[in-house]
């Protein structure tokens, strides 16, 4: 469902929506459901059953009933088949009345056809009466109403055998199921006005919107997104059954994602009513360092269940001299990501810029002494921030353990499809005080502490959930939830900083092929740390690793710029 396949939701609005029925705003909402329930993985429209839910492990077939009247729907406006009179044959001698099996059961029933599951679906406009008022109660908490399933189940089934011939072999679904089945897979669904139907959707479009930092304008955003989505729906359910594949009735939700995020993106562009303080869209986050190399096969044939992955990251050159000033300047612009609380951003008031300032400027002082571990941090911050949509957590702030050593980045990974996972960093520049061998030994020291799970529980107490996007990834941060039994939603991320001989200061004195001296030398640094790993504990094998390595011309010149660019920027106290 790309931009050139959906409406570009600038024109329309409100006016547009009165064109579309209330099955195409139906089919709209369980769309729009995609984006509170990951499992929900497509919708159909007019394929097998009005709308079809493709769930995980399961798929919904949803019948639309908006037929007229004043009365509720009952058992026999529902299950009862209308008929025809077949002619005697044989040695019959009367006319025989015999059912269509066309009524909503009927043909909900033979919706049950896919290798999934069937779970069945009836959206009504009028409301049923008592004898139907069981397909009310939601599937996960109908045991409290059993009481009533035998009589509505006699009922169906006298219904479903009616005028039957008797030779003819029982009722059941192409899966096999009878309308016993049925039953204890279906619900019945009442919203009684169009009307209803649209303000559920803008709902939704408005709430998740908000979940990832966008505030809509109430004067028509929500009812624009929703006119474009309903023109699309409008084309799919409209297509050919005989002329158009599945694919093209079909919305899957990697595709509507996108869709939705870019919309929203367009409008945050033109609104800066945002309450979250970490922006996700690309346009906003400044690049300090770029990849000049990614490899994630150099342990393939090892068969570790854990992914090990290593990128290369680079500065520029300008004019021939490396751009240590303008890495300095970029950096610069993170600090206040690394050094200040969620809380502390977002507080934007004039009577306490002064307060927050100086927050800024004491934190930055009480680092000076290891500036190189700040920028280390920060860069590694800003890596994972423009590469990856996460929502970073400043619970590093808070973290005291004797050692002094801790995870210094620590970032939620939004995950549209997946659950959420957590990042935690690792950030280093390599000199003659500090080796490879001393990461390897902290890290290690770090993971087989107890400081790891009292970590965990500190950045759940940490997590400013109102400064953060939606996500789902408190249940692996509560003390009882063992780091082997997730260990697929973490990963661990290690940023290294080193001199390389391969890089001068002026590009004119490298060697030509000076690239590949750098791959070679960099492939041998993230061997040499994920060797030394395993060699400490095979328990790394499965951890997933990810290695940013950065070769340098000199660290010193770095950090002597990110000093300068500060004392300009502000006087430290």
């Amino acid at each position: 469902m790309s931009q050139a396949v959906m409406e570009q939701s600038d024109s329309g609005g409100v006016a547009a929506l009165k064109g579309f029925t209330y099955q195409n705003l139906a089919a709209a909402y369980y769309v729009l459901n995609m984006l509170r329930d990951k499992s929900l993985v497509s919708v159909r429209c007019e394929v097998v059953d009005d709308i079809d839910l493709i769930y995980h492990d399961r798929i919904e077939y949803v019948q639309v009933k908006t037929t007229d009247g004043d009365t509720k729907w009952c058992v026999q406006d529902f299950a009862e088949a209308t008929t025809k009179v077949v002619p005697p044959t044989g040695k019959q001698r009367n006319d025989q009345i015999v059912s269509n099996e066309d009524s909503i059961l009927h043909k909900s029933i033979l919706c049950d056809k896919g290798e999934l599951p069937g779970y069945f679906r009836i959206l009504t406009l009028r409301e049923v009466t008592d004898s139907l008022k069981y397909l009310k109660t939601s599937l996960d908490v109908r045991y409290e109403k059993l009481e009533r399933r035998p009589a509505l189940l006699k009922r169906l089934q006298n219904c479903i055998k009616r005028n039957r011939p008797n030779k003819k072999p029982p009722f059941v679904s192409p899966n096999g199921n009878d309308v016993e089945y049925w039953l204890d897979h279906a619900e019945w669904e009442v919203v009684s006005s169009p009307e209803l139907l649209e303000l559920r959707c803008t709902k939704l479009i408005l709430q998740s919107a908000q979940n990832k930092g966008v505030y809509l304008s109430a004067n028509g955003d929500p009812e624009r997104i929703l006119a474009s989505l309903l023109n699309s729906l409008f084309k799919k359910g409209a297509a050919s059954r005989v002329l158009k594949s599945m694919a093209d009735k079909s919305y899957h939700r990697s595709d509507f994602i996108s869709w939705f995020n870019a919309e929203i993106e367009h409008y945050a562009n033109h609104s800066n009513e945002h309450i979250k303080v970490y922006p996700t869209a690309s346009n906003q986050l400044q690049t300090v360092l770029s990849s000049f190399f990614n490899d994630s096969n150099v342990y393939d044939t090892y068969n570790f269940n854990g992914d090990k992955i290593w990128t290369g990251l680079q500065g520029q050159y300008h004019r021939n001299k490396y751009s240590y000033d303008l890495i300095a300047k970029n950096i610069y612009g993170w600090f206040h990501e690394v050094l200040l609380l969620p809380n502390e951003i977002a507080d934007n008031s004039p009577q306490n810029v002064t307060t927050k300032f100086t927050l800024f400027t004491q934190r930055y002082h009480k680092q000076t002494d290891f500036l190189n571990e700040l920028v280390a941090k920060a860069l590694l911050h800003s890596t994972i921030r423009t590469e990856s949509k996460t929502q970073p957590i400043a619970a590093n702030l808070y973290f005291d353990d004797n050692q002094q050593t801790c995870f210094d980045n620590i970032h939620i990974l939004l995950d549209d499809h997946l659950p959420d996972k957590l990042l935690m960093g690792f950030s280093r520049l390599i000199d003659e005080h500090y080796s490879l061998s001393d990461i390897v030994q902290d890290f290690d020291n770090l993971l087989a502490s107890d400081a790891f799970s009292n970590q965990k529980e500190k950045i759940l107490e940490a997590k400013a959930g109102n400064y953060l996007l939606e996500h789902d990834i408190d249940d692996i941060l509560a003390a009882c939830c063992s780091l082997d039994k997730n260990l697929h939603r973490f990963k661990f991320v290690f940023f290294i900083g080193y001199e390389s001989d391969h890089l001068e200061c002026n590009s004119k004195n490298m060697a030509l092929d000076f690239e590949s001296h750098l791959i070679s030398e960099a492939t041998t640094q993230f061997k040499a740390l994920v060797d030394q790993l395993i060699a400490e504990d095979d328990f790394y094998e499965d951890l997933h690793i990810e290695v940013y390595l950065y070769p340098s011309p000199s660290l010193n010149s770095l950090i002597n710029a990110v000093q300068t660019q500060v004392s300009s920027q502000w006087k430290i106290a």
